[in-house]
């Protein structure tokens, strides 16, 4: 068994399974961002002497939770602002026929993959765009949590749907291939 075999056996069930993970992990976590906002919220306002808490310190981190919560159609809402369709989170096929031989069914598994990669990086997007509102950060050059998020999202949103995006690459280059 050679490594572009390896690849095509993972390519079939490892994206099922991490899509469904990511799916319940945006759950649990945008349920404990709702929770923890809620609870600090409550906190405040029952016990004497806890910091105030702002509606403007709170509803940022609801949003990104209710946005971890429906993950797919936030993937599916950044997808269409870039482009039209529907994202599909199964297997990709971009290589067919005889312009890639043997070598289609690899370079669709690698395909695969990197959606299902570009999927945990727009979960790290929305991540990072938490760390900014509770850090509470302005522009403020490279380190700016804001606009590594919004860029994990964006590119994240790119990668899922890979195969569309190569071949809108090549149309803008005029590349043959």
């Amino acid at each position: 068994m050679d490594i572009s075999e390896m690849l095509i056996h993972l390519a079939k069930e490892f994206p099922v399974a991490m899509w469904r993970l990511l799916w319940a992990l945006g759950a649990l976590v945008g349920t404990i961002y709702v929770g923890s906002a809620l609870l600090r919220m409550s906190r405040a306002s029952r016990l004497p002497g806890q910091q105030a808490v702002t509606i403007g310190d709170i509803l940022p981190i609801v949003l990104i939770g209710a946005l971890l919560l429906n993950l797919s159609n936030i993937i599916n809402i950044t997808w269409n602002s870039m482009a039209s369709g529907t994202v599909s989170y199964g297997a990709v096929s971009y290589a067919q026929g005889e312009q890639y031989g043997k070598l289609a069914e690899a370079v669709n598994a690698v395909l695969t993959l990197a959606s299902v990669a570009g999927g945990c990086y727009f979960f790290k997007g929305l991540v990072l765009l938490k760390k900014a509102s509770i850090e509470g950060q302005s522009s403020q050059g490279a380190d700016d949590s804001t606009w590594r998020g919004l860029t994990h999202m964006l590119f994240g949103a790119m990668l899922v749907q890979i195969a569309e995006m190569i071949e809108r690459f090549r149309q803008s280059f005029h590349l043959f291939w």
